[in-house]
């Protein structure tokens, strides 16, 4: 083999590269290796992480379905072996239908939907289960070290912390805004435990909120939203686009998670780091993990219950506390993806 050539990495996943998690990653990892792409998507439709890669595969279907699943599998047996130097696989569950293709690999999971979490089976519950699963990963990628505290004990040498920050933002900054209106950004993952029901609450008691949707349908009900006349839906974003907005149309990020699982509770969302980056504060709930975070730092509202707040009195503490946050510079240097990228570049040399 060529000295000079480029080491070969398969990245597996049930996204079509446009998480804004999966993109970074692929951008960076490009720059040192020759990326080949398997994910879940419609072909013909631009991708924003098409670029960053040597190959570009997507399988039409709905993503978990067995068909889908099946499709992938098939590619996944004709690619394996092509010498491929390592292999970076999203989240346990694709471990799980890849797991013959992992062994004599250097496999990097790379975890940041544990499906342990979501059943709430943290540490070292189900052990028998993990320590199978786990067995031939090299490098575990986990979300901060909140999340490297909730991983079984004989993990932890393998893992290494890689944060959801963003790129450093460099674009324009909206002086405070006059308006007496509000408008909320509310992005990523749509569903009604990540932010749906609070919205439509908020909807059905003011006519001057509004709300910029962007990203990926979880359920009906969060797709039902952007019909309503004061929600705007932008489609799905790059990252940057995402704090363009926030930078320059939201009074606030939402970041709000339902605390049914342990996945939820423990969420490290980029939104936060988002929020840094673009001046905008977040809104908040008391019941995960970040929110701490967020009252120490004075970047957002700390609302106390995702499930029985007072939309009314929210919506008079948006108001009332708009515009009067401030962001240290210190802050905005220290969470970005720049100063923390090299993390992955290692995690896949051997």
């Amino acid at each position: 083999m060529n000295k000079s050539a480029k080491r070969r990495v398969l990245f597996i996943s049930s996204n079509d590269g446009s998480d804004m998690r999966i993109n970074k990653e692929l951008k960076t990892l490009s720059q040192q290796y020759e990326v080949t792409f398997i994910g879940v998507g419609l072909s013909n439709k631009e991708s924003y992480a098409r670029n960053y890669c040597k190959y570009f595969y997507l399988i039409s279907g709905k993503r978990n379905r067995p068909l889908t699943i099946l499709k992938q599998l098939w590619l996944v047996t004709k690619l394996a072996f092509k010498g491929y130097d390592s292999i970076h696989v999203i989240n346990e569950q694709l471990m799980i239908f890849f797991y013959p293709f992992m062994f004599g690999k250097h496999v990097v999971l790379d975890i940041f939907d544990s499906i342990f979490l979501m059943k709430n089976k943290s540490r070292n519950k189900w052990l028998l289960i993990k320590k199978i699963i786990y067995a031939p990963v090299d490098v575990i990628l986990v979300t901060d070290n909140n999340r490297k505290t909730l991983m079984p004990d004989f993990t932890q040498d393998k893992i290494r912390v890689l944060e959801n920050f963003p790129y450093h933002y460099t674009g324009p900054i909206r002086v405070n805004s006059a308006s007496s209106s509000l408008t909320l950004l509310y992005n990523g993952w749509l569903g009604k435990n990540r932010g749906t029901d609070l919205v439509n609450q908020l909807l059905a008691v003011d006519n001057n909120v509004k709300i910029i949707m962007a990203g990926w349908f979880a359920d009906e009900q969060s797709r039902e939203l952007i019909k309503h006349p004061q929600v705007d839906y932008r489609g799905i974003m790059t990252q940057e686009q995402a704090l363009s907005i926030a930078a320059t149309e939201a009074d606030y990020i939402l970041c709000v998670y339902a605390s049914n699982n342990e996945n939820n509770i423990n969420a490290s969302p980029n939104k936060i780091y988002d929020a840094i980056q673009t001046h905008t504060p977040v809104i908040a709930n008391a019941e995960i993990k970040i929110s701490t975070f967020v009252k120490e730092n004075k970047i957002g509202v700390v609302i106390d219950n995702y499930n029985t707040f007072n939309p009314i009195e929210l919506l008079a503490e948006l108001s009332a506390k708009k515009n009067t946050f401030s962001f240290s510079p210190d802050l905005i240097e220290t969470y970005t993806w720049e100063k923390i990228e090299n993390i992955l570049i290692t995690a896949h040399a051997k």
